[in-house]
């Protein structure tokens, strides 16, 4: 049977799989509240767990036969006003693995389904809750690593990215139902449509689509993290500005040339954005093996990397350093650390200093896809101007200009662009084809929103939700 075709009562721990102070247990379907009345006993022997309003809490306890499994507090919601439309309980009980295991398992036995990752939701859309874009904001809110994301997050729950889809989609509706009248009843008194104030909305369309999935790459930057490698000569201060950035010494920090050998890799949270940040052996001639390999690691993680954060010792830039450079493919962003600044008092030498670098680093890079910073990551000196160049480096927005859109949202979003600009394509062909072309991306529409959910969709959208959400 489908998931979409089930609806069996089903449980889950919603509180993580882990021991806590407390934990939470959800229940869902027709069965749920009955269930229930058969294993708890409330402390108040007034109440009547069968025929309890909506909204209500109990504290008592959950007995089966003679045995008494834990002292709860439970919540009743009546449908159809629960998270997912359907009859609801939540057990909060003592938050031990084993013990909410055994609960579950209890419920289980009583003829309760175990949830599959993602149903609680899964139902919520299907029951009108909430719509697509929502159900994922919900999950991205649960995958949140930054405050950065978790704002984002919040913003497409309360409807930002959903509002502009239904917009798109209302556009649409206007002219469809317009179109096919004309076509399937040419004998009616129908008005006839003017076609350049129809190929002017399809592309007014195109456009707001095109700059939503604009917004995909800086949703991945958020969501996956930054791949990023640091680079630089043996004792320039690579390993020292990795434990910055990590915010604790996290690398072996040594005078000793070749020191660090292996790549070290570390997720961060730097200013609200995620870097999956790599330290790297130091670039230079060496005829030790071992370094070697170190080496050619390091520029495996380069070839690979989004951002490169290049350090170059004051009053040090030489062959080396500019051998690293060019090996730097120029679509990558590149952020180059002058370090060790402390010891000069001259501040008109540094701009010297930086201005030979950027001569040299302009002939070779786009002006927008790199930033130079002279600093001192051991003393600290001036490297909170890092928090103000890497979003500008990286090229993130304000907060209020993005909407995240997810990898299945995205290839949804290209179906529809692909659809209207074939009729754009089409559009001196007869006007059965443009409405052939407009329907089919109203139909993608529906998918992205979830109104027209399927089990592709389920498995595109749900398998990344945790069991009991």
């Amino acid at each position: 049977m489908s998931i979409l075709e089930d609806n069996s009562t089903i449980i889950a721990i919603s509180s993580g799989l882990k021991n806590a102070a407390i934990g939470i247990i959800r229940i869902s379907g027709d069965n749920a509240i009955r269930l229930l009345s058969q294993v708890f006993i409330p402390n108040n022997p007034k109440v009547n767990i069968i025929n309890s309003k909506g909204y209500r809490v109990y504290y008592g306890k959950l007995q089966k036969g003679e045995e008494i499994i834990d002292e709860v507090i439970v919540t009743i919601f009546r449908k159809p006003m629960s998270y997912t439309g359907e009859e609801v309980v939540e057990i909060s009980c003592h938050g031990n693995l084993i013990l909410m295991q055994k609960i579950v398992e209890m419920f289980i036995s009583m003829g309760c389904r175990l949830a599959k990752p993602g149903e609680f939701t899964l139902r919520a859309i299907l029951n009108k809750k909430i719509d697509l874009p929502k159900a994922i904001a919900v999950r991205d809110i649960i995958e949140s690593s930054t405050e950065q994301m978790l704002r984002l997050s919040l913003k497409n729950l309360t409807g930002s990215f959903s509002k502009r889809i239904n917009l798109i989609k209302d556009r649409l509706i206007y002219w469809i139902p317009w179109i096919e009248a004309l076509i399937d009843f040419p004998e009616e008194d129908i008005p006839d449509i003017n076609l350049e104030d129809l190929k002017t909305e399809i592309l007014s369309i195109i456009r707001e689509i095109e700059n939503i999935i604009s917004n995909y790459e800086i949703s991945k930057m958020y969501r996956e993290g930054i791949d990023t490698v640091i680079v630089g000569k043996p004792n320039v201060g690579k390993s020292t500005l990795f434990n910055y950035l990590y915010g604790q010494e996290r690398v072996i920090i040594s005078d000793i040339p070749g020191t660090t050998r292996d790549i070290i890799t570390e997720y961060i949270n730097f200013n609200g954005v995620v870097l999956k940040i790599h330290d790297t052996a130091g670039f230079r001639k060496t005829a030790d093996k071992i370094e070697k390999i170190g080496i050619e690691k390091a520029k495996e993680a380069m070839e690979k990397a989004q951002l490169v954060f290049l350090v170059i010792e004051y009053q040090s830039f030489d062959d080396n350093d500019k051998e690293v450079i060019y090996s730097i493919k120029n679509d990558k962003k590149l952020m180059i650390i002058i370090n060790k600044i402390d010891k000069e008092k001259n501040f008109e030498k540094i701009r010297e200093f930086e201005k030979e670098i950027l001569e040299f680093v302009i002939k070779i890079f786009p002006q927008n896809n790199f930033e130079i910073l002279s600093c001192s990551v051991k003393q600290n000196i001036n490297l909170d101007e890092l928090k103000n160049k890497l979003p500008k480096i990286i090229g993130l927005l304000k907060s209020e200009e993005i909407i995240l859109i997810d990898n299945f949202q995205y290839e949804i979003l290209k179906k529809i662009l692909f659809s209207l600009n074939k009729c754009i394509q089409d559009f001196n062909l007869p006007v059965e084809i443009i409405a052939i072309n407009l329907r089919e991306a109203l139909n993608s529409i529906t998918e992205l929103t979830g109104e027209n959910i399927s089990d592709v969709v389920i498995d595109n959208m749900l398998s990344r939700f945790c069991i009991g959400k």
